[in-house]
């Protein structure tokens, strides 16, 4: 089915493919060369999950790449190509794909002649969190996950208050690491336990009715998380937090804890959500590359929070795309490489994307020491272009987004640096407008960022940016580039402003009884019997 159609392309390749291709099968497509004109395009298309589409264009895809999309979007599937990392020597060099006119903006603003120092002055030095308070509150966390959920677990910080970007403000993520078997088998156990207590419950206020003792039963790994969730959140205030919500059966289970003794703020605690360990290590490692890197994100970060154009709840562009934005400025300057482009070594992670689906992700990153150590060998300095101060890069990130960066067409990605337009496949994942977007990838899961920006936002977005520029080209100081004169003159179609687009916080159980385990599964857990049980 997949051949036939992509032999036949276009819009009967799509009617073919909704025709005849299943939904929910694993499929491998292997389909012609895209036409690419910066770069060569991947060989091969992998299929993997179910595929949530909120709309994506196609202007521009050849009918052999729209044929191959339409058999995976039709068999609910989503289409990633794979790209084949350099191995030789020669393709790993410290090498960066920049425009040809990186450098000719310090020369075309006079800027404001204390703005590097006011800049480094306010968010060169700003603290983060101190490591001993992270670990010690860490620690607590993982002997109440060991007590209630498995003796195994292990707690890891994530997030701004350990990739480098953070403030001594920002909240703290935790992740509750469990083998998926071993958290299903103490769960089980757990699920038996709740429903024998509404058992007993029920048996005292039932008048005659008789009703049956509850079986041990093996529940899947979904169930298990949203049970290690309900646990914690029980366990926790034991350990000197405060549980403020929990969110047992959301999209991504956590519970929201407040430190009451130590010195952390809000903190967010999931379980098996390993995803984001990737990013907060690549995270990382970048900050320790250039020390122009951090104060320059914590500043654009806090410019874009007063502009009312960062947070994901809002409609806008979240924080940590705000840091990947930054980031992939830097090495479109020539200050920063790919460090997945350099990666040595394969390392993979499996988890759940961001439509709830398993998926098996890519999470190779060169290490920041072993590259400052091979500059070193090598004779070369820390950072690149050590002439350009924090002023000149603050002036010409808002110059290369408001005038050199190609709204609708090109990526913002940090994985592959070369400034290569957005792929039909891509913009799958992501919202388009009408008006010319932007697109932003997570280097990771391999989504579009923009998925949360609401159009109205996005033209904001645009507008302070080009704002932003000007005042800088003007000679204005930091305090007023940082001030927020309210909304400029943003007009959008009738109908496209409205409230952003919530997901559902929660998932509906899986209607029917639930089905009793098999013989092999009781004799893993033991009998379902009470008496045994006991």
């Amino acid at each position: 089915g997949a051949e036939v159609a992509m032999a036949l392309g276009g819009s009967l390749s799509q009617g073919l493919a909704l025709a005849l291709a299943p939904r929910g099968i694993d499929l491998l497509l292997a389909s012609r060369r895209l036409e690419h004109k910066r770069r060569p395009p991947p060989d091969v298309w992998s299929s993997h999950e179910p595929l949530l589409a909120h709309g994506g264009g196609l202007a521009g895809a050849s009918s052999v790449s729209w044929a191959a999309l339409a058999v995976g979007t039709a068999c609910g599937m989503v289409v990633v190509p794979r790209r084949r990392r350099a191995r030789d020597s020669r393709q790993r060099r410290l090498h960066i794909c920049c425009a040809e006119k990186a450098f000719a903006w310090p020369g075309e603003a006079v800027l404001h002649p204390e703005l590097a120092e006011e800049i480094l002055e306010r968010y060169g030095n700003v603290p983060q969190q101190a490591e001993d308070v992270v670990k010690e509150a860490v620690d607590r966390i993982q002997q109440a996950a060991q007590r209630c959920v498995s003796p195994s677990a292990i707690a890891h910080p994530f997030g701004s208050t350990v990739n480098g970007f953070g403030e001594a403000s920002s909240d703290l993520d935790v992740l509750i690491s469990v083998d998926a078997e071993e958290l299903r088998f103490f769960m089980s156990y757990v699920d038996w336990h709740r429903k024998e207590l509404r058992f007993s419950e029920a048996s005292r206020r039932s008048t005659g009715t008789k009703q049956s003792w509850p079986a041990l039963r093996r529940i899947d790994e979904k169930w298990a998380v949203s049970h290690a969730v309900e646990q914690l959140s029980n366990f926790l205030p034991e350990f000197g937090f405060k549980v403020i919500r929990t969110l047992a059966h959301a999209r991504q289970p956590l519970v929201t804890l407040l430190d009451q003794t130590g010195g952390l703020g809000e903190c967010d605690v999931s379980i098996n959500n390993r995803l984001p360990l990737g990013n907060t290590q690549l995270l990382r490692s970048y900050s320790l590359l250039d020390d122009r890197l951090r104060p320059l994100v914590l500043l654009v970060k806090a410019w874009a929070k007063k502009h009312l154009i960062c947070g994901a709840n809002e409609g806008n562009l979240s924080s940590y795309a705000w840091t990947i934005m930054v980031v992939y400025y830097f090495q479109m300057a020539g200050l920063l490489p790919s460090l997945q482009m350099l990666a040595t070594e394969e390392t993979y992670c499996t988890d759940l994307d961001y439509w709830g689906h398993e998926r098996t992700f890519e999470t190779s990153c060169f290490p920041a020491e072993e590259y400052l150590r091979q500059r070193s060998a090598d004779g070369k300095e820390q950072k690149e272009h050590p002439e350009l101060t924090v002023a000149d890069l603050f002036y010409g990130f808002f110059r290369f987004f408001s005038k050199e960066y190609k709204w609708g067409e090109e990526v913002v990605s940090i994985r592959c640096p070369d400034r290569h337009p957005a792929e039909a496949w891509f913009k799958l994942y992501g919202r388009s407008y009408p008006e010319p977007g932007i697109h932003v990838e997570d280097p990771i899961e391999i989504r579009d960022l923009n998925i949360v920006l609401r159009r109205d936002r996005l033209e904001q977005l645009r507008y302070e940016l080009t704002q932003a520029a000007e005042q800088l080209e003007a000679g204005s100081d930091l305090e007023a580039v940082l001030t927020f004169n309210g909304p400029g003159p943003v007009t959008v179609p009738r109908g496209s402003r409205g409230p952003a687009v919530r997901r559902k916080r929660y998932v509906r159980a899986p209607g029917g009884p639930f089905r009793p385990a098999s013989s092999g599964d009781l004799d893993t857990y033991g009998s379902s019997s009470r008496q045994s049980m006991r």
